[in-house]
């Protein structure tokens, strides 16, 4: 199979930003129209079953599909009840997309992150509002406001004032498996004075804390500061005290972290994309299936109904937000969207949580109905960047599986 060798087409830093991705206008809607169904109690029955209405209408969408393959899954507090994989993991193989095709999920990276983070705050090795200069291996300071502290509540609620500057981020991706993860190294060269990246223009002209700016370098100082407190690699950390927990085996940071079959990624003209990464992986370099993105999402409804599970139930609630009291969000938040702000969750209008996924070759998206207890997940292997016929069918996608949460099968 021939792989393009250039450097991957990146779909910008928005790759995480809020709930509504998949284009910015298909996918906001779909959401609203999901998240204005009406609220009802789900029929335990329901798992298990097999949802012919949910499958009929997939069926018919996959009839005219245009994405070269995806999966989805509907969860609740007890797991997966439904999970089905549509189209191809590899075109010219013909091999099947299945529930257990692994590939990036880009920043469902960062939900991740928020329980690796709540882990080290409830057992007292970090501090939500300490200075993160305190809690890392080096200091950190914005230079415009060198008096004030950034933190890490602010780091996980992208208010922090750290900016993904281009071109040091781009260039920061490289072809294939990192032969080391040194973040330090490179979050160091970035944000220290003497840093060979360093610029005062990778830091907002505002102060910390005051104005909402998404940051995947921002999410990596977090990630630091864990495994600078775990005295343990991030991976390892994350590894042994989230996915071994979940049984989440075909879910890493490298591909040879998982087990399962790879599906490969295409662009917007379904040619192979040659695989990359980058060292701030921590914010958006996952690799996973959807039944493992469905066993994560079913412990995070476990845990926002109260239940102590990878966190406290008083973690849980912390995490979840809402991070900022009513009416004093940074500038930046889109109110008029109603969207709110946990810890790397987000909160639509309607009252989801969750967090979506952008790169090359990558278009994700998870989140749950705090109301009904139950979620979704959706994951395909092109990006919806430059393609109004993919970002049409993925908010179709997703708001037929909003209706089956809603309403499913007796």
């Amino acid at each position: 199979m021939h792989l393009d060798t250039t450097p991957p087409t990146l779909p910008g830093r928005s790759a995480g930003h809020a709930l509504a991705r998949f284009s910015a206008c298909a996918l906001a809607a779909a959401l609203s129209l999901a998240a204005g169904l009406p609220a009802q109690a789900l029929p335990r029955a329901a798992a298990a079953t097999t949802p012919s209405t949910l499958q009929k209408a997939l069926d018919e969408l996959q009839a005219k599909s245009t994405l070269p393959g995806y999966c989805v899954a509907v969860v609740d507090r007890a797991g997966v009840r439904y999970a089905k994989g549509f189209g191809y993991a590899d075109l010219a193989s013909k091999r099947p997309y299945t529930p257990d095709t692994v590939q990036p999920v880009a920043s469902i990276a960062k939900p991740v992150l928020a329980v690796a983070l709540m882990q080290q705050v409830q057992i007292g090795a970090l501090s939500l509002d300490t200075d993160v200069s305190r809690q890392l291996p080096f200091d950190v300071h914005n230079p415009h406001y060198a008096s004030s502290a950034i933190t890490l509540r602010q780091l996980a609620t992208h208010s922090s004032g750290i900016v993904d500057r281009e071109p040091f981020y781009t260039q920061s991706y490289g072809k294939g498996t990192p032969a080391s993860f040194d973040t330090r190294s490179l979050l160091k060269a970035y944000l220290e004075p003497m840093g060979a990246s360093y610029n005062e223009a990778n830091f907002a002209r505002t102060a910390p804390g005051s104005t909402y700016r998404y940051s995947n370098l921002g999410s990596a100082v977090v990630a630091l500061a864990v495994e600078y407190k775990a005295g343990s690699p991030y991976r390892m950390v994350t590894r042994e005290r989230i996915f071994q927990k979940l049984g989440m085996n075909a879910t890493g940071w490298t591909p040879s972290d998982t087990q399962g079959p790879q599906a490969t990624l295409y662009d917007k003209n379904k040619k192979p994309l040659a695989p990359y990464s980058f060292p701030s992986y921590a914010a958006s370099g996952l690799y996973s299936s959807c039944n493992d993105v469905g066993k994560f999402l079913a412990e995070m409804i476990s845990g926002y109904g109260g239940r102590a599970g990878l966190l406290s139930a008083a973690s849980y609630k912390t995490m979840f937000g809402p991070a900022w009291p009513k009416g004093e969000q940074p500038k930046g938040v889109r109110a008029g969207d109603g969207l709110d702000q946990g810890l790397f969750w987000q909160r639509t209008a309607g009252g989801e949580l969750g967090h979506n996924g952008g790169d090359a070759g990558v278009t994700v998206q998870m989140s749950f109905n705090p109301t009904t207890g139950t979620g979704r997940v959706l994951i395909t292997n092109i990006s919806d960047g430059d393609r109004a016929d993919v970002a049409r069918e993925l908010a179709n996608l997703w708001q037929v599986l909003g209706k089956f949460e809603q309403n499913p099968d007796p």
